[in-house]
């Protein structure tokens, strides 16, 4: 499982996309929106699911029973110790 900043780096490397180019797509002013919450590990669900749609992925909600297809990357955010559900 990757974490949010290597599932992105995936997306980007599967489709050859450059951050600059779906920032300034997506209406940023700059691509530092993109890699700076990369970098902090908080990107938010909207600017998670703007980028995968410009990449033309879908952010899939799934029971996390299932084994993912080869396909599939999946974002994992590790639970913290003492927090509840």
């Amino acid at each position: 499982m990757y974490k949010i900043s290597e599932g992105i780096k995936q997306l980007f490397n599967r489709t050859g996309a450059k951050q600059k180019d779906v920032a300034a797509e997506l209406g940023y002013k700059s691509p530092a929106i993109i890699s700076n919450a990369m970098a902090r590990e908080n990107i938010t669900l909207d600017v998670l699911v703007r980028i995968c749609n410009q990449l033309n992925y879908d952010v899939v909600l799934r029971p996390n029973v299932v084994k993912p297809a080869e396909s599939e990357i999946v974002i994992n955010i590790p639970k913290k110790e003492g927090v509840n559900e």
